[in-house]
């Protein structure tokens, strides 16, 4: 069930990140920042889930 979770909430943010880009110009500030909040917890959420499964995972890409 977490291997399910984890890949249908990589999936979910991969199609708003190529519908909503972050760090385009002419993004308002208030909108970028929640944009680049919600990646941060989806990374924290992968991050989690992924340790609970023995999956190390790197801080950048």
């Amino acid at each position: 069930m977490l291997c399910t979770y984890l890949y249908e909430l990589a999936s979910l943010f991969m199609s708003f990140y190529e519908a909503c880009p972050m760090l385009k110009e002419g993004i308002e500030q208030d909108v970028r920042d929640s944009r680049m909040t919600l990646a941060a917890l989806t990374a924290k959420t992968l991050q989690s889930g992924l340790g609970l499964l023995g999956i190390d995972t790197m801080e950048r890409m």
